[in-house]
C-alpha cells in the first residue's frame, strides 16, 4: 500500500515548499505505521516524474533512519532556509512592478515582505495556479493583477522585472518550473527585463532535469540571476 505516493498525487497546485511541509506532517502523523523503505521508494518514484530537490533531500534524510523527533529538525532547517531566502529576495522587489506566474509559497512570502508596487500574475494554465497566488496576495492587502497568459508580452512593458520560483535547480543553473516560464524568460530577454529566480538551498540538486506536460526547463542562459539564501543555508 503506497500511502505516500497516494498522498503526493493529491497535491496538484502546491509549490514544492508546501509539498515538502505537508509530506513531513504526514510522515510524522503516521510515523509508527509507515514502512520507511516504502516511503523512500514512493518519494523517489514521485521525483522521477516530477523532480523536486527538496523531496530528494528529505528521502536522503530518511535513509539514515532518523527517530521521529528528528523530522522537526529537518523542518526547522527548511523553514530557516526559506526565511533567509525570502528576506534577501524581498530586497529586489521593493518599489517595483513585477510579473510572475504559478503559485509558490516562496513567491507569496517574498511579495508579502517586500510589498511591491504591483504584482502582475499570469493565470498559468492549464492548472490556473496563478489564481491561487492572486487570491492569497489580495487577502494580504497587496495590489495584484491577474492577467491572461497571452498578455505576458504586453504586460512586460509595464514592469521592472520578472520573478519566478523553482522546483529544481541543477548543477548547471538550469531551472525546472511551471510550463510558461521559459516563454516568459525569452520575452524578458527580448525586452531587456531582468528574469530572476528565487530558490532556497533545498531547491538545488544534481539530477538531470526532464520536462513534463506541466513543467519545463528554463536554460541557465535565459536567467539573469538565481536569488537564494545569502548565508548559504544548510540543505541536508
Amino acid at each position: 500500500m503506497h500511502r505516500v505516493r497516494e498522498f503526493l498525487s493529491q497535491m496538484k497546485t502546491e509549490g514544492s515548499q508546501e509539498v515538502a511541509e505537508r509530506l513531513i506532517n504526514f510522515i510524522e502523523n503516521n510515523f509508527e505505521s509507515l514502512n520507511m523503505d516504502e516511503v523512500i521508494r514512493d518519494i523517489d518514484l514521485f521525483c522521477d516524474e516530477k523532480p523536486m530537490a527538496v523531496l530528494e533531500k528529505l528521502a536522503r534524510f530518511l535513509k539514515a533512519n532518523p527517530p521521529k523527533k528528528e523530522l522537526s529538525e529537518f523542518r526547522r532547517l527548511l523553514k530557516k532556509a526559506l526565511e533567509r531566502t525570502v528576506e534577501y529576495a524581498s530586497s529586489f522587489c521593493r518599489g517595483k512592478r513585477i510579473i510572475t506566474l504559478s503559485n509558490s509559497k516562496t513567491l507569496k512570502q517574498t511579495f508579502i515582505r517586500a510589498k511591491p508596487v504591483c504584482v502582475h500574475v499570469l493565470e498559468s494554465r492549464p492548472g490556473s495556479e496563478g489564481r491561487i497566488l492572486v487570491e492569497s496576495l489580495r487577502r494580504e492587502g497587496l495590489k495584484v493583477e491577474l492577467i491572461e497568459d497571452l498578455m505576458a508580452y504586453r504586460t512586460l512593458k509595464e514592469v521592472d522585472l520578472c520573478l519566478v520560483g523553482a522546483d529544481y535547480v541543477d548543477e548547471a543553473g538550469n531551472v525546472l518550473n511551471k510550463v510558461g516560464s521559459t516563454t516568459l524568460a525569452i520575452l524578458c530577454r527580448e525586452q531587456k527585463k531582468p528574469f530572476l529566480v528565487v530558490a532556497d538551498p533545498f531547491k538545488f540538486g544534481s539530477r538531470s532535469l526532464k520536462e513534463t506536460d506541466l513543467f519545463e526547463v528554463i536554460p541557465s542562459e535565459l536567467i539573469t540571476a538565481i536569488i537564494t539564501d545569502p548565508e548559504g543555508g544548510t540543505a541536508c
